[in-house]
């Protein structure tokens, strides 16, 4: 009786005891390492999830000094999700930095990196540390990431979600000659009744007057209405939204709308008809306080002379 006793109280015992600690357990089923970035060791990855074309939030400029000092975006493209349980040992400032090592030896630019507690006004938790940084690939566009490291409950249960998105835009397979003249018409019909229009389908890398792969199709448009109107003559307009120097975005603006005037007459446009001039951030069509707003003002506009 005395032994079934104490075998019951055993059980009971063992039962109570945590399990095997998190980070010792295999990583999540599906779970693949990316190709820049290896899994991180003696931890595990307890979610993942990879989609061919969806958006992140990712901070690309940080203000200090001011109420909201940060400036955020939703970047759209291939995005890879990862959160991670780390040994007990291991600090979140070393997670963050070694992911900081990692990504500076490949030529990743910081957006911020370090303590939360250096980035007033980011909503982390003080003892968090945090990460943005992109890198233009040659030849294949913009990454970005972002790395949150925080202790869960504890400073025995330290856990980091990382971000990655390889920028590119959703391919568009059912777009026929047809569709071309159809969008080309509702542009020349917009300048006859406005005067102006704006192209949002025109795309350039980060930072740079370098057009897009993805910007073929309004491109295209833009070609056909001019074709079917030989008189029409325009200003091609560049407009940034307000991230970054006025006098940069200005230079910036101005070298997208030539860049836009060149590959129209690369494809056939009498450069005679055609002119450019950059606005930088001095023309908003909406608020640059939201990420909405900032992606209308990116734009360019095409103007009846």
């Amino acid at each position: 009786m005395k032994s079934a006793f104490i075998a019951v109280s055993a059980a009971i015992v063992l039962a109570s005891l945590p399990a095997t600690a998190a980070w010792n357990d295999p990583n999540v089923e599906g779970t693949k390492e990316y190709r820049l970035i290896k899994l991180y060791p003696q931890a595990h990855v307890f979610d993942y999830e990879a989609k061919d074309y969806d958006s992140a939030r990712m901070l690309i400029e940080y203000k200090g000094g001011i109420d909201d000092p940060g400036v955020y975006d939703e970047i759209e493209g291939k995005v890879i999700r990862y959160q991670v349980e780390h040994k007990p040992s291991v600090s979140v400032l070393e997670v963050e930095r070694n992911y900081e090592n990692v990504l500076r030896s490949k030529g990743f630019e910081p957006i911020v990196a370090g303590k939360a507690a250096k980035y007033p006004g980011l909503s982390f938790g003080g003892e968090d540390t945090i990460g943005y940084w992109r890198w233009e690939e040659p030849g294949k566009g913009m990454i970005w990431v972002s790395l949150h490291a925080f202790y869960n409950g504890g400073h025995e249960s330290p856990q980091s979600e990382l971000t990655i998105v390889e920028t590119k835009s959703m391919q568009q397979t059912l777009l026929a000659n047809a569709a071309v003249e159809a969008k080309a018409t509702n542009l020349a019909d917009a300048l006859q009744q406005n005067g102006r229009v704006a192209v949002y389908g025109i795309t350039f890398d980060f930072n740079k007057a370098t057009i897009r792969p993805e910007a073929g199709p309004a491109l295209n448009q833009v070609q056909a209405m001019l074709q079917a109107a030989p008189g029409l003559q325009l200003t091609i307009e560049g407009h940034t939204d307000s991230v970054g120097q006025a006098a940069y975005n200005q230079k910036l603006s101005s070298d997208r709308a030539e860049a836009v005037k060149a590959w129209l007459a690369a494809h056939g446009v009498d450069a005679a008809r055609l002119s450019s001039a950059g606005f930088g951030d001095s023309k908003p069509v909406a608020d640059n306080a939201t990420e909405e707003g900032r992606a209308q003002n990116r734009r360019v506009e095409l103007v009846r002379r």
